[in-house]
């Protein structure tokens, strides 16, 4: 077992009662004691978050550019609860030649079924031992349809309106097992 959530338990206390007490003995206004409990209870809360993206939580953040999928754990969507679903990636960064760099790192990506069908793809390939290189890509874009469905973004390229147009989706490369050098034998003189 970690002592780690017992330690941040105990400093928390620790600072709530020195706070306490410093808030006894001051002469200073209410507003101003407040503020303080106020400020402390906000640490409380940002350094729950930041002690989650410690602990192993996975990370919303976008997926590296190019990555090496070390495993995909995929939850379908449930009806019955309305969960939405979520596809979660280990992977570690790839540098410019293709090396994996850096420690192993979990995301959590919404489902999609798109994506899901293709981490699924991989998920079977790296169960059959195969190495796969991920990348992300943009989803093609949808048909205009309707002249008031798009924009000129900056380039002056134009977009359908729409989050699912321009989301982000995921390729799965298979990578070739690494080739060693020929081992030489040694001479058997006697």
């Amino acid at each position: 077992m970690s002592f780690s959530p017992l330690l941040l338990t105990l400093a928390y206390v620790a600072v709530a009662a020195l706070l306490l007490n410093l808030n006894l003995a001051s002469r200073s206004s209410r507003a101003v004691k407040a503020l303080a409990i106020l400020m402390v209870s906000l640490l409380y809360l940002g350094a729950w978050h930041g002690y989650r993206g410690l602990v192993g939580w996975p990370s919303p953040d976008p997926l590296p550019d190019n990555f090496r999928v070390l495993w995909v754990s995929i939850e379908d969507p449930d009806k019955v609860s309305g969960e939405p679903g979520a596809i979660y990636y280990w992977v570690r960064a790839l540098d410019p030649a293709g090396l994996a760099t850096g420690p192993p790192r979990a995301f959590s990506v919404p489902w999609d079924e798109d994506d899901a069908e293709a981490a699924q793809s991989a998920l079977d390939g790296m169960e059959d031992g195969d190495t796969f290189d991920g990348r992300r890509t943009r989803m093609p874009m949808a048909q205009i349809e309707d002249e008031h469905s798009a924009i000129d973004d900056e380039g002056g390229v134009r977009a359908a309106l729409g989050e699912e147009d321009r989301r982000p989706s995921f390729e799965f490369v298979s990578v070739a097992p690494p080739t060693l050098p020929a081992k030489t034998l040694p001479d058997e003189t006697d």
